[in-house]
């Protein structure tokens, strides 16, 4: 055991770090950490006087002292864990919320926008190389999201795009690439433009769910 304050201040930082208590816990009292650290209890008392300088204690009289109840970390460090996302992970989210966004847009988009997603379709069929075709593919699905009419739908594609343009998904979709699949997943954003132009909800959201089990299948290697 650490003897003198600063070691136990650190000690006692590693042992909530680690999940001994947490979420505004009440610590043990200053004799009972004095007998297990083998100490004054003037010494205990400095280490929470670093820890509740810090901001990671606070005492109150008659009661004892407690953590201190952090905050909801911000959606920055949730984004950050997210950037190692698996790939299946991402299809089967992929999956929930693409053909409930091209349902939106079947019923939503404006002309200006069914324009906006059929440019990029042409732009994806013209494409020569793979990451001309990948760059209208993501387009063509951004496109979609846009015209939902949804505020949070298109953030969380937002996120969806973000986490796509890691290093780790272009290697992985630059190998399964092929000219093949290049002109079926053309075939397929054509019968989903062909819904959305329609106005039919259900066949936009179908026709999605059958590109999108298409790229699911090439990517991972997955039946149908």
């Amino acid at each position: 055991m650490r003897g003198n304050a600063d070691g136990i201040a650190e000690d006692l930082r590693q042992r909530v770090e680690a999940g001994e208590w947490s979420g505004g816990a009440r610590l043990p009292t200053e004799r009972d950490l004095a007998a297990e650290y083998g100490v004054a209890r003037n010494t205990v008392r400095r280490a929470f006087d670093r820890l509740e300088q810090d901001g990671m204690l606070s005492r109150k009289v008659g009661r004892g002292t407690y953590l201190v109840q952090q905050p909801t970390e911000g959606i920055a460090a949730i984004i950050r864990r997210m950037e190692g996302t698996s790939p299946a992970d991402m299809m089967e989210v992929r999956l929930l919320l693409e053909p409930a966004a091209a349902a939106f847009a079947a019923t939503n988009a404006s002309a200006s926008a069914l324009g906006a997603i059929a440019q990029a379709h042409q732009r994806a069929i013209a494409a020569t190389d793979m990451p001309d075709f990948e760059a209208w593919d993501a387009e063509f699905h951004h496109q979609i999201f846009s015209c939902t009419r949804n505020d949070l739908l298109r953030e969380f594609h937002e996120v969806l795009r973000f986490l796509r343009d890691q290093p780790r998904w272009f290697e992985m979709k630059q190998r399964t690439f092929s000219e093949e699949r290049r002109r079926l997943y053309c075939v397929e954003h054509g019968k989903i433009l062909e819904a959305l132009n329609a106005r039919h909800p259900e066949q936009a959201a179908a026709a999605m769910r059958a590109h999108l089990v298409s790229v699911q299948r090439n990517l991972l290697g997955r039946p149908e």
